[in-house]
This record gives C-alpha cells, structure tokens and sequence, in this order.
C-alpha cells in the first residue's frame, strides 16, 4: 500500500515550525533557503516568505541574501538595487519582494530586509565590503541576529565567510569594484565598491582547499548551541549568529583548516536530515556551483 501524500505545508503550519526551532517576536533572523526540499507548499515561496515575517513579528526583521553574480561578467556592470532579481532562490526573491522591503547596494553580496531594522542592516556603505564589521554583517551580528538555514545545509551559510574575513584566511582578498549604480530615480552614478572574493590560485582555480562549512557546523551542533526542525520536507537550523562567530574565532587558531574538508574523514555528513547534492549548476557569471539540500526525504522534494 502507498503511503498517504503529505499535507502541503501552509502559512500556519511553517509558522508553528518556525516558533518551535526558537523563533520569538522581535527576532532579526538571515534566512538562506531553497524552495525544492520543502516538497509541495500551499502558495510557494511567497507562503514561507510571509510565514518567516509572521514568525518574527511587526517587531522583528527578516533579512535574506539577494545576490547577483551576473554583473562579475559585464564590461561595465550596472548595479540596480530595485531591478537586479537575486540570484539566491524563489524565497529569498520573495522576501526582496515584499511590500516595504530594502535592499543594500553591493557589487555582489547585496541582502534584503523587510521589518523593523531593515534600514540599520541594508543602508551601509557599500565602499566597504559586506562582511566588515561596519558594514551588514558587523550589524547583524550586533543585532543578535539568529541565522536560519531552510532546506538547506551550513554549505550555503555565508556567515562562514563572515568568520572567514575576521580571521583573515588567506585564499580570500578585498577588491576594489568600479561599476555604475542605477538610483531610484533611473540616473546612473559611477562608484567604486569592495567586494570579498576568493584570491585566485597560480593554477587558476578559486579556492585551494574544497569548503567544508559543515565541519565546524556540527560543532556547534555538538555544543548544543543549534535548533533542528522540519517544515514539510525541509531540515531547518536555527542558531546565533553570535554563537557561529565565536566557534571560528575560537577553532581557527587551533585549527586553520576549519572551514575545510578533513582530508582524513572527506565532507561531514550531519546527523539530521539527508544531503542531497544540487549537482553542477551556473551561477549568474557562468560558474559552475554545487550545494546541498537538506531533506527529510528526497523522494519527497518538490520535481
């Protein structure tokens, strides 16, 4: 006999998850999410965009990232904080979409924010690079924010690269931009803006060492310091953004290869939920780019 189709998940539903991973009113909460581990969803992504905001609160902020990638390939990039779509899933354009929702000016690592701090986090100098501590991740982190990873392992937490700045890891650098930045009002102002990236190595590759976030993840997972949950098909984490910080800073130093895969035990695999990998796919300047779901079930995830 097959077994009874799963209800679809619902506004009320992802919110009733969502409180009990440790979600309060007033919370400011960075979401990272993929819409396909979720399984079938009453509304899409705008249902589990309005279900985060419900979850937090009139006093709380939800922030997402709203990446774009595609202007590393333009001659002379234009940056349009109210037209360039994100790069980083249906949910987190749904958030970008949200009525009174602000966006940062970045030459990639732009993010999104609807709520009550949406303006301390995204109205940042953007001649400084995202992970500055002046800049939206020094806010967040002095906001208290909690990261929420949403169908999706500590590979697309980009709090990794947060610590990864404050300990000055060598593969990565800070490089100066010039673009043209498209204002409300249609006129273009030429600036020059920083951006983090990885610092090329003599055989052409990004990265030296492949990326492990998850490594230190299930850390802090061991610490105690992580909610684990499910929404419908999908794995949800919830920690302090605080909490993460102080692991690398801490680790690092005992550890320099803290964000990378062991290369006696290969890639972490976490206890809850099951890691399905994206496979190959381009990012908007045409790289090839592998991440994992987090699922209950892969059969399950939304075809």
């Amino acid at each position: 006999m097959d077994s009874p189709t799963p209800a679809p998940v619902t506004r009320e539903t992802a919110v009733d998850a969502l409180r009990e991973c440790g979600i309060a009113d007033g919370d400011v909460i960075l979401v990272h999410s993929a819409l396909r581990p979720f399984g079938d969803v009453d509304g899409g992504a705008t249902t589990i965009a309005h279900s985060l905001q419900d979850a937090v609160g009139p006093a709380g902020t939800v922030v997402a990232p709203a990446f774009t990638f595609r202007h590393e390939v333009d001659a002379d990039p234009v940056i349009d904080p109210l037209g360039d779509r994100s790069e980083m899933g249906a949910i987190s354009e749904a958030i970008r979409g949200m009525p009174g929702a602000l966006r940062s000016t970045a030459y990639r690592h732009s993010f999104a924010a609807a709520g009550t701090r949406a303006a301390q986090v995204v109205e940042t100098d953007p001649a400084l690079p995202v992970f500055d501590m002046l800049s939206t991740f020094g806010r967040l982190l002095a906001l208290d924010t909690k990261i929420v990873l949403l169908g999706l392992t500590y590979t697309s937490c980009t709090s990794f690269h947060f610590g990864e700045y404050l300990v000055q890891i060598p593969d990565r650098h800070v490089v100066a931009r010039a673009v043209r930045i498209r204002g409300a009002d249609g006129t273009l102002t030429r600036a020059t803006l920083a951006d983090y990236q990885p610092r090329p190595t003599e055989d052409g590759r990004e990265y030296e060492h492949e990326h492990d976030f998850s490594r230190a993840g299930l850390l802090l997972e061991r610490a105690g310091a992580v909610r684990v949950g499910a929404i419908g098909n999908a794995v949800v984490r919830v920690f302090a953004m605080r909490d993460l910080v102080h692991l690398l800073l801490d680790r690092y130093g005992l550890e320099p290869d803290i964000f990378y895969v062991d290369p006696q035990t290969g890639m972490t695999e976490l206890p809850d939920g099951v890691s399905v990998s994206t496979g190959d796919l381009r990012d908007g300047a045409g790289r090839l780019v592998e991440t994992f779901w987090s699922c209950v079930d892969p059969t399950r995830m939304h075809t």
